[in-house]
């Protein structure tokens, strides 16, 4: 997902394009990942939601390995967009599949398990892409990238089963409907949704760009940027070892206002431009603050919709990278025309305002008596 973020410069010379054009590529990844949900989640469960993970690794693979033998940028945003498709199938759908399987009162903790394997896949992407790059070249990260793909989809045709007599029913679009309706029948769909479009603009949609601020500013090469962008994934590191103990203390709702004020300060330190490790720091801040509210809001995606779980958490993906597909576009014109400091302060103006919102939300919703109830 993140594995292209530092090497812009490099694949941008290689390829003879423009930096600005090689960070679409970010986008190209996210929007197909969101346009796929509608059909991944309702498929997921239709046909079992082992079976679609392993599909779409196989798939995302594929599309990996060609993503190396890249001739063109037109080649390298093709295999960028099936790829996108393919990811789409997986940690949207392992979400999913922990609704299935864990308690309701256990979810938030295990959802957080999930979120800190995908934000050591980030760490590993970050960091890693820059160095081996800086060495070997950015079509040696893409190999690498699709080769440990294929490991984990060996991995999962020998341990990932499907639920025991799972009960699940036929794909048919008078079923999607039905789904539909009933997730948004929700009001807490509106705000899930909402928030989530708004965190993937506002926390990854400046990654693309660090490394070409860093050249131009002449603070950092392509390994500090990697350095610098994995600090979102070590700030979900520390929220995953932490979030027992902040629910404990803080309960959900206060957990998420605190998330708005560390994102705010995170970004409020980006926007000073500083030296590389201050950035990282930054970076840091911006990635616990993120993560405190937005691991709240996908255990809120697993209980729209108990019957339609995976169409309700692929929904929850659609919107949150169609966020991420904009962010790369918004970050652009803010940067050309506000400039550096006014575009990042704007973000994390905006992360505060929708940690307090989001949290109050939830708590008036959640307050409410359930249909059926007194």
């Amino acid at each position: 997902m993140r594995v292209v973020d530092p090497v812009v410069p490099e694949i941008a010379r290689d390829l003879s394009t423009t930096a600005a054009t090689v960070a679409l590529l970010a986008s190209a990844f996210s929007f197909p990942y969101a346009i796929g949900q509608p059909i991944l989640g309702p498929m997921a469960d239709s046909l079992g939601k082992a079976r679609i993970i392993k599909i779409c690794l196989a798939i995302l693979t594929v599309a990996l390995i060609v993503s190396a033998f890249a001739t063109s940028i037109e080649m390298l945003f093709a295999a960028r967009v099936v790829a996108g498709v393919a990811a789409g199938g997986i940690i949207p759908v392992g979400l999913a599949m922990v609704g299935d399987r864990v308690p309701i009162n256990e979810r938030q903790v295990a959802i957080s398990r999930i979120i800190l394997a995908a934000v050591l896949g980030q760490l590993t992407s970050s960091i890693g892409a820059g160095f081996v790059a800086s060495l070997f070249g950015w079509r040696a990260v893409m190999a690498v990238t699709g080769v440990i793909a294929f490991a984990v989809f060996i991995a999962s045709l020998i341990s990932l089963a499907p639920r025991p007599n799972a009960e699940r029913t036929a794909f048919s679009i008078a079923g999607l409907k039905s789904g539909y309706a009933t997730i948004f029948a929700n009001p807490n769909a509106y705000v899930c949704y909402g928030a989530v479009i708004i965190e993937g603009i506002a926390v990854y949609g400046l990654s693309p760009y660090v490394a070409t601020l860093f050249e131009a500013q002449g603070i950092g090469s392509m390994r500090e940027a990697g350095l610098v962008i994995a600090g979102i994934g070590i700030g979900g590191v520390i929220y995953a070892a932490l979030v027992r103990i902040l629910l404990k203390r803080m309960g959900m709702f206060n957990v998420m206002r605190g998330g708005g004020i560390v994102a705010l300060l995170g970004f409020s330190v980006i926007a000073l431009q500083p030296s590389w490790p201050v950035q990282f720091l930054g970076f840091l801040q911006i990635g616990l603050g993120f993560f405190m509210v937005h691991n709240a809001i996908q255990m809120q995606a697993t209980e729209l919709a108990p019957d339609a779980r995976g169409l309700a958490v692929a929904l929850h993906a659609f919107f949150f990278f169609l966020g991420q597909a904009a962010g790369p576009v918004c970050y652009g014109i803010g940067l050309s025309t506000i400039g550096v400091s006014a575009t990042v302060m704007l973000s994390g103006a905006a992360m505060l305002i929708l940690g307090f919102i989001t949290a109050g939300a939830f708590q008036r919703l959640n307050a409410r008596p359930r249909a059926g109830e007194t």
